[in-house]
């Protein structure tokens, strides 16, 4: 098919029809605050990248559900996304089904066998945060591979090997890279140095690359094409295996040939939160997105919060002091379910939703260091990236994908291409002490040999009715759960369109830090002012998320990405 461009003037967006898959393109001179979205008839994927979305668009064209396209993606990311894409990293899948069936699987890393809770303390027990950030000692174990090629086989169509043809093709005859991938890799030029082989793939010549360059990753091709050829054996068994372990090991760290055989994905229960007519289904511990986004919802049910102008200072106060609660339950209790015992029950039940919201009064905060788990029950660089996909029968795939920070912890795996997460550092490294995030946990989230560390992540499947409305997600750290909830509520509640919720100005409440983020010169200077009267140290930040989101529209789907990303939706 001949290329076609058509501009529109009202936002200044180039819109590209290629091979039948549209795409779009944001104008020079396009908003600096509005969601690039498109309009898809049948279906479509929003990602992190241009590429990934037309891989993913591809393999639905070529006869592929939507569980063959989010593989596809995936692997296209770790190629074309490479400081959060991964192939060394971990993640959580919702899937919803054409027939209407959930299912969840967590494939977050895991601690080594080695591992020890004091592993990141000096002699006299003070955090050595660049050992649980970088190099080799802050490697988890990855459950991407194996997570991807678990979900191809229960609910694939097209053979494996296809579906990292895509990926394999990037990385071998390479890809433009944006400036988005090029600033990120100058920001870690300096980290990268410290490792020859990462030098070699991400700062070749010794600098690192321009924005139109094209990049190429040989040493990744040949791991792809290993993985398309044996599956998760590939991966967590042979050479590949071998060349990570001895990276690791050459550079501090404790992980196994072993640990790799062990690691296992493993399918939970999803949470389902009722709000209004609407289900949202998304991920249990070891994420908190399922814990905390119910407890907000149901918060939500108990009062009227239309009383509360859209981003008035009463709302911002509120819903702040809403999140402050609910992030200190989960800084503080939260944790992997197969190693510690929680009340999730407790936490669910609309009871103790109401409990929370009558302790609110939004014009007096209360110090983070008053809210603790205990008297509440009475007795995560934000280098994740999210995609979502929806196919023609209907399925969906909603899936989050992370190396933790940036680019994990800078090492390049030997000759393997494949760059190793930091995952180790959501432990509480030190219970009390904060991460990379500034999240303060607790013991529950210790680390311990075999555990799954904390998540944020939160991919989210919303039905109503029992049909698919829609699906999202986020990059961010814990800024995640936020921007989750932020753009769900306006859609639900404020009833805008997809573009303007993806859109909209956002706000952050993690209980510790005890500060209000808000991202900046998105609000009136006036909302601001009366928050700092009442007591809200405001912290100003230039963007919070990055949210992919696909939601139903007459005759057809709305995919969208976030203006704060570098993504582009592609459908059909």
């Amino acid at each position: 098919m001949k290329s076609t461009v058509t501009h529109f003037s009202a936002k200044q967006f180039a819109v590209l029809l290629l091979g039948g898959i549209l795409l779009i393109f944001p104008g020079v001179l396009g908003s600096a605050t509005g969601a690039h979205c498109i309009f898809a008839p049948a279906a479509g994927v929003a990602s992190a990248h241009i590429e990934a979305s037309r891989v993913g668009v591809e393999i639905l064209q070529q006869g592929g559900n939507a569980a063959d396209a989010a593989v596809a993606v995936s692997m296209a990311l770790a190629v074309v996304y490479p400081q959060a894409g991964n192939l060394g990293g971990g993640g959580f899948i919702v899937y919803r089904s054409a027939e209407g069936k959930n299912y969840v699987l967590d494939f977050r890393e895991t601690a080594p066998a080695a591992a020890r809770q004091d592993m990141y303390l000096d002699s006299a027990g003070a955090v050595l945060s660049a050992k649980s950030t970088l190099g080799g000692l802050a490697v988890g174990v990855p459950g991407t591979v194996r997570g991807l090629f678990r979900f191809h086989r229960r609910f694939g169509s097209l053979p494996w090997a296809k579906l990292l043809e895509p990926a394999i093709r990037l990385a071998e005859e390479g890809f433009m890279l944006n400036r988005y991938v090029s600033r990120s890799i100058r920001s870690a030029a300096a980290a990268f140095r410290k490792f020859p082989g990462s030098a070699a793939v991400f700062l070749p010549g010794g600098k690192a690359p321009e924005p139109g360059d094209r990049f190429y990753q040989k040493n990744l091709a040949r791991s792809l094409r290993t993985i398309a050829l044996h599956g998760e054996r590939g991966f967590y068994r042979g050479e590949i295996a071998r060349e990570i372990v001895k990276s690791v090991q050459m550079n501090g760290g404790i992980l196994t040939v072993e640990d790799l055989k062990q690691y296992r994905a493993i399918e939970r229960e999803p949470v389902v939160i009722s709000y209004h007519d609407y289900r949202i289904i998304t991920v249990p511990p070891p994420s908190s997105a399922g814990v905390v986004l119910a407890g907000l919802f149901n918060s939500l049910q108990t009062i009227d919060l239309g009383r509360f102008p859209f981003n008035s200072p009463q709302y911002i106060a509120f819903l702040s002091e809403l999140e402050k609660r609910y992030f200190a339950l989960r800084n503080q209790l939260l944790g992997d379910p197969d190693f510690i015992r929680m009340p999730l029950e407790q936490l669910y039940l609309p009871q103790f939703a109401a409990r929370i919201v009558k302790q609110i009064d939004y014009r007096h905060p209360v110090p983070a260091a008053e809210i603790s788990a205990q008297n509440l029950l009475g007795s995560e660089s934000n280098q994740t990236t999210h995609f979502s996909v929806v196919d023609p029968a209907g399925n969906a795939v909603s899936m989050t994908t992370t190396l933790n920070g940036s680019f994990g912890c800078k090492l390049v795996a030997g000759s393997t291409g494949i760059l190793l997460n930091n995952e180790m550092d959501d432990f509480a490294t030190k219970p009390g002490s904060p991460n990379m995030y500034g999240l303060v946990q607790g013991r529950a989230n210790s680390i311990a040999p075999g555990k799954r560390m904390l998540s944020s992540m939160s991919p989210v499947v919303v039905t109503r009715h029992d049909s698919l409305i829609g699906l999202l997600g986020s990059p961010g750290g814990p800024t995640i759960i936020t921007s989750v909830f932020q753009v769900l509520l306006n859609l639900i509640e404020h009833r805008m369109d997809l573009q303007q919720s993806v859109s909209a100005p956002r706000f952050h409440q993690q209980w510790l830090p005890d500060s209000v983020e808000v991202e900046k010169n998105r609000f009136e200077p006036a909302v601001l002012e009366k928050l700092k009267q009442w007591g809200y140290h405001i912290v100003q930040r230039n963007h919070l998320g990055d949210v992919e989101a696909i939601w139903r529209k007459q005759g057809g789907w709305s995919i969208c990405t976030d203006y704060r990303g570098n993504g582009i939706p592609a459908g059909y």
